[in-house]
């Protein structure tokens, strides 16, 4: 999808590097931003590992100023969940108006919400993922709870590590915003964002209530 928008790529909430790396190997040039500077040294030692060159850049992303136009503005991976408070997503949308080069395109990668998985019992597990242990022997076990307060449209979500060969488990605990399809429709129509498109997953397939994924190709008119 990246592909067709050209070769200078801003990703917003960057984390420790994954989809830049991914994105840097394919040929990209990509700015990274993040406001951990934990996660970006993290994404720092694997660029070094790789011998990748990747900027990562240390700001808040409701609040940053590069100097710099992109083609391509990424906000990849449900990180607009991050943004708490519609006055902190208008903010972030500001920047990218401002980092935008003409003809750009902006995209957003979120989760459809789906409301049987929100009401789900609090006090219940459910599997949630499962991913390589640090350690290369084995998968991590993940399973969930979740507690959704719909006032605020904020999910409580608290991940239990299950590690493999009696390693124990860990817990971690997130706040989650719930960004629903039209609510963030509306959102980018009045802050100034011409929706172009839409997908249902990765492989550009149409979206519908069915899809896990909203993916939104956006630019800015004019």
């Amino acid at each position: 999808m990246s592909g067709r928008y050209g070769g200078r790529v801003l990703d917003l909430a960057c984390g420790t590097g994954r989809l830049p790396i991914h994105l840097t190997r394919a040929g990209f040039r990509v700015t990274g931003v993040d406001s951990s500077e934990a996660l970006l040294r993290e994404a720092s030692r694997k660029c070094l590992r790789l011998r990748l060159a990747v900027q990562w850049v240390h700001r808040d992303i409701r609040r940053f100023d590069l100097g710099a136009r992109f083609p391509l503005v990424i906000f990849p991976s449900n990180a607009i969940s991050s943004l708490m408070e519609i006055r902190d997503l208008e903010a972030c949308l500001a920047c990218v108006k401002r980092h935008l080069g003409p003809k750009g395109k902006f995209i957003i990668d979120a989760e459809n919400p789906h409301l049987d998985l929100l009401s789900r019992p609090p006090d219940q597990r459910f599997p949630h993922k499962r991913y390589p242990a640090p350690n290369g022997n084995g998968l991590v076990e993940v399973t969930a709870t979740n507690d959704y307060d719909s006032s605020r449209q904020i999910n409580h979500l608290r991940l239990y590590h299950q590690m493999p060969d009696e390693g124990g488990e860990f817990v971690e605990e997130l706040k989650v915003r719930v960004y629903f399809p039209q609510e963030l429709n509306a959102l980018l129509k009045y802050n100034g964002f011409l929706i172009e498109t839409k997908y249902g997953d990765y492989n550009e397939g149409a979206f519908d209530s069915a899809s896990q994924q909203h993916i939104v190709v956006s630019s800015v008119p004019g």
